[in-house]
């Protein structure tokens, strides 16, 4: 890698470059995985030509060498193509792929220097890349006569037409211009002053979107947006200040009250837009699935395709950054150990190729990402058995089957047969929950042995507010989240009843749930003591539902999460913490938590 000092100098053009560069890569990573579907989609190559065609020059302009000659490289490649010199072929397809990754990895050392992470100097051997190129280049030539100019599909416009629609060139001026032979028509117009350097770019990037209008953006700093969502919680709670203490006032000024409507309605609208500003979709990290699939399932020597659906669907830009390795590990192992190979599926009858399928869709204000292969599914039996040789489980312990199917989440769990470098090392369900759980989510197993399995995890859309019940406690106030709430209920006293070593349990519709009282968990002095005379809301979290005693429901409302600090981070039952509009804080309960203090 040469020394890029001299670049650096700019860091923000250059962390520009990388911002782009990075979009680009994966752009062209999700294309190469049609192309190999579709070889002579001649979009497709364009698709691909374009985004190489800018990295280079990008990368020449600041400097980087490494990457010039690399994208120069892939681009002469996928130009050769365009022109349909050489056909696509699976050797094609093998040298482009290598080609993105090398990119990436130039692209991530010049990261790290910015970052100012790495001092050493790393080195990149990606001649043996431009060697297959050329190779390539001289023995797969399309000998079938497709050389013909006819055959090439004609640009949408062409640069004089465009120049000429926009009154940048007359017409007299461009038909000077075309009588010229040895240069490019906007070198042409620039040489002899007709037309600026500019407005030939400005064409040229008209030419290139096929007359496609892309929405408009501005590239804002993280930590501005983040600084933003924080200035907008804090209007929402000064809001709601506001509302409670004129609330209790019992103003009968019908100007004032309107004047606050019309205020709340605007904090709500801004607190809307700054959210959706995080909000991004889920199609790039689909797309990153989509070439995990395919690698991994050639290494393993079997045949998988990906359906993905929902690619559209937004989630809080955080979010997507903590879950992508969740995906990463549950697809690897979907394709390593859930499908068959070849000769077993054909033999139960199932297609030869396998299926994973990848959605992700909206559900109760939430975000659900479903990952579904038609394997052989999970046997109860071997994760039982597994299970107790490992010490997980008491051999004479009764579970049910949803229980069986968890212990995959225990650390250190692992089936597979042999260890490889691609899973069997038992160190990966058990981080998918807790990073899922840190989320503030949920992640469930359902399966049919053999038949497949599905794994669902539920996200909440943003981690900075949630939906709250507000549940009141004695003169204390507690936040549970509407996630984990199922109903609420006044009981009857003879649905009530006392089991020895169980404590009190709650007969709902044929079920017996146990009752956590709230009050002896926190020390606080209840204003009702007995369940039918209080309320109970009937909760789940962790594989568990629970009946949870309260006083009374104040209301549901969003609540901007504030951190409790590191000193409280591991105190159970408690997920963090928020300002009420009367001004007192209040603590968001942890069900889970919660749950396992009560009954363990």
């Amino acid at each position: 890698m040469e020394d890029i000092t001299n670049i650096i100098e700019d860091v923000e053009i250059v962390k520009e470059f990388l911002v782009e560069s990075g979009d680009h890569l994966d752009d062209v990573e999700s294309k190469i995985l049609q192309l190999e579907e579709n070889p002579e989609n001649e979009d497709i190559i364009n698709s691909i030509f374009r985004p190489i065609h800018s990295i280079k020059g990008s990368a020449g302009f600041l400097g980087m060498n490494d990457i010039g000659k690399v994208s120069h490289e892939l681009e002469t490649l996928m130009d050769e193509a365009r022109k349909a010199k050489i056909k696509i072929t699976p050797e094609i397809i093998e040298i482009l792929y290598e080609g993105i990754d090398i990119l990436k990895k130039l692209r991530e050392i010049v990261t790290k220097k910015v970052d100012n992470k790495d001092t050493t100097t790393e080195v990149i051997d990606y001649q043996p890349l431009l060697s297959k190129i050329t190779v390539a280049l001289q023995h797969n030539q399309n000998k079938s006569s497709q050389n013909d100019v006819g055959d090439i599909p004609p640009e949408p416009k062409r640069l004089g037409e465009i120049l000429l629609e926009s009154g940048d060139v007359s017409q007299d001026q461009l038909q000077i211009a075309l009588q010229e032979q040895g240069k490019r028509l906007g070198e042409i117009l620039v040489d002899k002053g007709m037309a600026t350097p500019d407005k030939v770019d400005n064409a040229l990037i008209l030419q290139a979107a096929s007359g496609k209008r892309s929405a408009e953006t501005v590239k804002v700093d993280t930590q501005k947006l983040d600084n933003l969502v924080n200035l907008v919680g804090e209007l929402v709670i000064a809001n709601a200040l506001i509302n409670e203490v004129l609330g209790n006032a019992n103003s009968t000024n019908t100007s004032a009250n309107k004047n606050l409507s019309h205020l709340n309605k605007i904090v709500k609208d801004i607190q809307d837009q700054v959210m959706s500003m995080r909000m991004v979709p889920l199609k790039s990290t689909f797309q990153k699935m989509a070439r995990l699939v395919r690698d991994v399932s050639t290494k393993v020597g079997k045949k998988v395709r990906l359906e993905v659906s929902g690619e559209e669907t937004e989630l809080d830009k955080t979010v997507i950054e903590e879950i992508n390795d969740p995906l990463v590990h549950i697809i690897r192992n979907s394709v390593d150990h859930g499908i068959e190979p070849q000769d077993e599926r054909i033999a139960k009858g199932k297609p030869a190729d396998g299926l994973v399928r990848l959605n992700a869709f909206h559900k109760g204000g939430n975000i659900v990402i479903e990952i579904e292969d038609d394997g052989k599914g999970l046997c109860k039996d071997k994760l039982l058995k597994k299970a107790i040789e490992k010490g997980l489980v008491e051999e004479s312990a009764s579970l049910s089957d949803q229980q069986i199917y968890n212990l995959i989440f225990a650390a250190g769990f692992s089936t597979a047969e042999k260890i490889t470098d691609i899973s069997g090392r038992g160190v990966g369900m058990d981080v998918v929950k807790e990073n899922v759980e840190r989320l503030r989510g949920k992640i469930d197993i359902s399966t049919v042995n053999g038949k497949g399995t599905k794994i669902s995890i539920r996200l909440p859309l943003t981690l900075a507010i949630i939906d709250g019940m507000i549940v009141q406690v004695g003169d204390e106030k507690y936040i549970i989240p509407m996630l984990s709430i199922e109903e609420s209920i006044r009981p009857c006293k003879e649905h009530i009843s006392t089991v020895q070593h169980r404590g009190e349990l709650l007969n709902i519709r044929g079920s017996l749930l146990p009752i956590v009282r709230l009050h002896n968990l926190y020390n606080v002095k209840p204003k009702k003591i007995n369940p039918w005379e209080a309320l109970i809301l009937i909760v789940e979290g962790e594989g568990q539902r629970c009946g949870v005693l309260v006083d009374d429901l104040l209301g549901q409302q969003q609540i901007v999460i504030k951190s409790l600090g590191d000193q409280f981070r591991n105190v159970r039952g408690v997920s963090g913490s928020a300002i009420l509009g009367d001004g007192c804080v209040s603590l968001i309960l942890d069900v889970g938590g919660i749950m396992n203090m009560a009954l363990n």
